[in-house]
């Protein structure tokens, strides 16, 4: 399957974007949330669960987390949902909800409309909140360390997801008009080191496989838009990954600049959730053929993995 050229894809109102019904599989199908932040040291993603409720999307998240601290200085967030048919790529602006000191709950519509996102979050949820439950360390600051995150979409694009690639599908919002390739070059771009496998050995023995071996994962991308969550296929510790032509056509992705890889594992245990996420200077290299697939060549400066709620951070050797 190959992409279609993005001027065929007609810019639909973002208020119609519930009305595809794939869209509503997707929200509802999708196991995970992965959602892209800027730290202003650079592009931040990672999975988390989530929810939709009146016309926005709703994560949990820790008080002093990465995402916080960067969401209280630059609300814009790319995020990215996955399911085996489809994939929705959207950007947004986020909220910081805490009803423990009504901080975002002050609007009426607010009030009332958190208990109905707290129960649709929990039933659609509840397996993650048993298994957070379960191994977390109990105690009051379990409930009082979290912060919930109302993401509200501003622009959209569905994607169908095969063996063979992906293909463009549908466009909600403005993205303006779609890059010629190569993309544009960020304003604030330098050149990028070519990229190099990583040393395995600084990761824990665990983790090490999940940069081996290809597989499906998330790219944070810069864009005039914000930080963009787009999905990519890792080829393997020291390959170019892969991610669709048209979609970063359409969407204005910048040809280089600060980036960010995420690959993990999932499960509803936090035992199970694993992950690493290599940050450091991205290329989008366009594709060799029309409807090919870009190339992206990301030379790692840092990495950060975390197995359940623990994390660390490793600077790359060399």
């Amino acid at each position: 399957m190959t992409s279609a050229p993005p001027s065929d894809v007609r810019h639909r109102p973002l208020g119609a974007l519930t009305d595809d019904p794939r869209v509503r599989e997707v929200l509802a199908g999708a196991p995970v949330l992965h959602s892209a932040v800027d730290t202003g040291r650079g592009l931040h993603v990672t999975p988390t669960a989530f929810s939709a409720s009146g016309g926005a999307l709703w994560l949990v998240t820790t008080r002093q987390s990465v995402k916080v601290r960067a969401l209280r200085r630059r609300p814009s967030v790319g995020l990215l949902l996955r399911t085996r048919r489809h994939d929705l790529v959207l950007t947004g602006e986020a909220e910081l909800v805490d009803p423990l000191r009504l901080h975002g709950v002050a609007r009426p519509d607010r009030v009332l409309g958190l208990p109905f996102a707290a129960l649709h979050y929990l039933g659609r949820n509840y397996r993650h909140v048993a298994g957070v439950l379960r191994d977390a360390t109990p105690g009051p600051a379990l409930v009082l360390d979290r912060l919930a995150v109302r993401i509200q979409p501003t622009r959209a694009v569905l994607l169908g997801a095969g063996a063979g690639g992906s293909e463009v599908l549908a466009a909600w919002g403005d993205w303006g008009e779609p890059t010629e390739p190569p993309p544009t070059a960020s304003p604030a771009a330098t050149p990028s080191p070519a990229a190099a496998p990583l040393d395995l050995a600084v990761l824990p023995a665990q983790l090490r496989p999940l940069l081996r071996r290809p597989g499906p994962g998330c790219l944070a991308w810069p864009s005039p838009h914000g930080p963009l969550a787009l999905p990519v296929h890792w080829r393997g510790n020291g390959s170019p990954s892969d991610t669709d032509a048209g979609l970063l056509s359409l969407v204005g992705g910048w040809a280089d600049g600060a980036a960010g890889l995420s690959l993990g594992t999932g499960g509803y245990r936090l035992v199970s959730k694993r992950g690493v996420l290599i940050r450091g200077a991205g290329r989008a290299r366009p594709a060799e053929e029309p409807g090919g697939r870009a190339r992206i060549e990301l030379a790692a400066q840092r990495l950060t993995f975390w197995e359940g709620e623990q994390t660390s951070t490793v600077p790359v050797p060399g």
